[in-house]
């Protein structure tokens, strides 16, 4: 039974496994779909919403109008100035936007690109609604669909005098931000945690414009494994491609598919749901101190697997260690090489146009190198920045990384930061002019290879808890398989050791090996061996005994007759030497005594003859089971006993032995079990079979059973626990079947009855 319901639970969990694994693939290609919706669509409906009220607050406001005809805001900063702490700056959602805010008219001019080309003010603009896909709103609200997935927004705001007002609001998307992490309230997640690590590309008219991870994405779109919409699998990644075709652009999403590791968590699943339900069955179906059995095979199989499961729990916090210290410091050597790179970018710059505190020229670093970065003054505080909502003039450097390079010379400093708690890797890199002067202070900031770092790791962790489950589910079979096989002869040995009897029919173990155990197994059959004569000569020992106490009983028997008798004789002789009279009265009184006390030592003589020799032994050819229906109809006869035999009538079952020897004992065995049933209502089975090489027979009675302290000597001669007989029935009987190189033996409960199986050589006549 409990290899069916590990058997059902197997398939049980099976079928679970199968199913977490089908509802994750469809959840990861769920979040693909609205990862890839979330890239395509790159609007902002809160911001709409917000900045469409506020163009009507400025729009009403006539004290901003009145400054733009009077020409009281002499600069593009003042007018920022002014808009930023009257209406964007109290507002959180405005917090995480760029913004720049541009005021033009005919004769404005500005600079396009860094070789100092100019253009009109205006037609810049337009340019930009000309060169993307541009979405018009009420209100002069403009989307900008930028192929570089960065949300984009422009105000337009035409004013008398022919002005325009340009508000640029530009919000970059950190991909790996928008990726959500495994969901700890979701029992898919719960159990095969996801690791993302999802590349995309974004194609205009067919032609790659943007590509972010580390997928190998065509420059045209038709040599990419499909153009259609939904899931397309390749050979070691998946895509879900996405066509926007009122726009002429398509969205690709891929991931590296999971390969064998991914039958290794559901293996792993398997083996501890199997295991923890197999230490459930052993706790409520035979207690809890069978859980932990202190049998020498099951502390070898726990040693095995507990120095198994320590060996590979340390391989693993080493590679783990190992691989951690080895990523930190590629990693680290990367991010030098790069972070110097925009070092030099910089002090280069300064040579031609010290252009370190303009937004535009850090932002292509940024973007060419997927940093973040700020620059400080030599009095640390903060003059140029990447970040959304970085404070300008107002956020100030780092203490230790400001000591480090101005006041103790260093090249860099590498340190730990956080950023509205998101943890990062900071490195700073002091700015010299080409008189080796400190003008400005470098802090380049890397968040997206910490998360990698991390994911990395994760990965790893997570992938080898997976296959040390796997191989010690493997090992515990396999340690199963071999310490059974191995312990077998001790369990073997443990069993026959509870058998041993002392009747000198122990059978030895037959075991071929020449180790431990095979030196063993020859110790206990060597010991059988002597246990065997052993009992042989107790045997003996007994019976000379017995030989002894019944012919002491039998002299005294003798004796009693012998003395009035001799006394009787003597009477006589004294009659007839004085020639009495009364001779011939006593004479025959005395004559009659006399022949009844030699009528008794005639009898005391016949028994103690028949037990003294052995019946004599004539074997002929006969049906055994015939002998045995004609015995049992012999004693059939008490109407409160019934006599059954069960017997194959189809099966062959000739012996060459002595009928009349094999029916006494037959015929021993059943008399007794009648006398223990006695006058109660019982019954008496015989049944015969085939063992191999012997004919097997058990006469089972449900009788008032053999005392326990009455078993061992019920073999024994002249022992009886009747008021009659003298005890010598079964004596004889067990001589007679080993004559035949039989056995016979007993099992008996008191108040419950006696089984007597007899064993007898199937011999033919030669």
């Amino acid at each position: 039974m409990k290899k069916i319901y590990i058997i059902l639970i197997t398939i049980a969990l099976i079928a679970i496994t199968v199913f977490v694994h089908q509802r994750k693939e469809s959840n990861e290609n769920a979040e693909m779909e609205r990862f890839a919706k979330i890239i395509a669509n790159e609007r902002d409906e809160d911001f709409e919403k917000n900045t469409l009220e506020i163009i009507g607050e400025i729009e009403g406001d006539s004290l901003f109008h009145k400054m733009l005809n009077s020409n009281m805001i002499p600069s593009d900063d003042s007018i920022t100035a002014y808009l930023n702490s009257n209406y964007f700056n109290n507002i959180e959602l405005y917090k995480n936007y760029n913004r720049t805010f541009t005021l033009c008219d005919n004769t404005t001019l500005i600079k396009v690109n860094d070789n100092d080309s100019l253009q009109q003010c205006d037609e810049y603009f337009a340019s930009i609604f000309e060169s993307y896909n541009s979405y018009f709103f009420e209100k002069g609200l403009c989307h900008i669909d930028d192929p570089t997935s960065d949300i984009y927004y422009i105000v337009i705001m035409m004013f008398d005098n022919y002005q325009t007002l340009y508000l640029e609001f530009y919000k970059e998307k950190i991909y790996n931000k928008l990726l959500l992490d495994a969901d700890s309230t979701n029992f898919y997640n719960f159990i095969i945690p996801k690791l993302k690590n999802y590349s995309f590309a974004i194609y205009n008219n067919n032609i790659l414009h943007y590509k972010l991870g580390n997928y190998y994405y065509p420059n045209s779109f038709k040599n990419f494994i499909s153009q259609e919409d939904g899931l397309h699998r390749g050979r070691k990644f998946k895509h879900f491609i996405l066509n926007d075709l009122d726009n002429y652009k398509s969205i690709v999403v891929s991931i590296e598919s999971e390969r064998w590791m991914k039958f290794v968590a559901p293996v792993s699943l398997i083996f501890f749901t199997l295991l923890l339900a197999y230490f459930l069955y052993i706790y409520f179906e035979k207690g809890r101190s069978n859980i932990f059995k202190r049998s020498f095979h099951s502390k070898m199989q726990i040693t095995i697997l507990l120095v198994l499961a320590f060996s590979f729990i340390a391989i693993g916090i080493v590679s783990f260690l190992f691989l951690r210290n080895n990523i930190s410091k590629k990693t680290q050597i990367e991010q030098y090489k790069q972070a110097n790179i925009i070092r030099n970018n910089l002090e280069s710059n300064l040579l031609t146009e010290n252009s370190i505190n303009k937004n535009e020229f850090i932002a292509k670093l940024k973007e060419t190198f997927f940093c973040d970065i700020n620059i400080y003054n030599i009095k640390g505080n903060l003059i140029n920045s990447t970040l959304p909502g970085a404070n300008v003039n107002a956020d100030a450097i780092n203490e230790d990384a400001y000591r480090t390079i101005l006041f103790d010379n260093a090249g860099y400093h590498l340190q730990k930061e956080s950023y509205k708690d998101e943890k990062y890797t900071s490195y700073y890199f002091p700015i010299l002019d080409q008189n080796n002067n400190l003008v400005a202070i470098l802090n380049v900031i890397y968040f997206d290879s910490q998360q990698e770092y991390d994911d990395n790791l994760s990965k790893f962790a997570l992938n080898y808890v997976n296959i040390i489950i796997v191989l010690l589910g493997i090992s515990s079979i396999i340690v199963l398989f071999i310490t059974r096989k191995t312990l077998k002869p001790l369990k073997i040995i443990e069993e026959q050791m509870g058998k041993i009897s002392l009747d000198g029919t122990n059978e030895p173990i037959n075991f071929k090996g020449h180790d431990e155990i095979g030196a063993l197994v020859e110790q206990y059959n060597k010991m059988c061996r002597q246990l065997e004569i052993a009992a042989n000569k107790i045997v003996r020992n007994e019976r000379e005994s017995t030989w002894r106490e019944m012919a002491r009983q039998v002299a005294h028997e003798i004796k009693n007759p012998l003395t009035p008798m001799r006394l009787n004789i003597e009477y006589l002789q004294m009659l007839w030497d004085r020639k009495d009279p009364k001779f011939e009265e006593n004479f025959k009184e005395t004559l009659k005594s006399l022949l009844e006390q030699i009528d008794t030592l005639s009898n005391i003589a016949s028994a103690f003859s028949d037990y003294a020799k052995l019946p004599n032994n004539t074997p002929t050819t006969f049906d055994l089971s015939e002998l045995l229906k004609n015995t049992i109809k012999l004693y059939d006869v008490q109407n409160n006993i019934s006599i059954s035999l069960i017997f194959n009538d189809k099966e062959d079952w000739t012996i060459f032995a002595d009928k009349n020897n094999l029916g006494r004992v037959f015929g021993n065995i059943i008399k007794n079990a009648i006398q223990a049933i006695g006058k109660e209502t019982g019954h008496i089975e015989v049944i015969l079979s085939k063992l191999e090489e012997k004919y097997r027979i058990k006469i089972t009675d449900n009788g008032c059973g053999i005392k326990e302290k009455d078993q061992a000597k019920i073999f024994f001669p002249n022992f009886t626990t009747k008021s009659s007989g003298m005890g010598v029935g079964l004596s004889v009987s067990q001589d007679i079947i080993q004559s035949m190189g039989g056995n016979i033996s007993f099992s008996s409960k008191e108040g419950i009855g006696t089984v007597f199986t007899i064993y007898i050589p199937i011999l033919k006549e030669m």
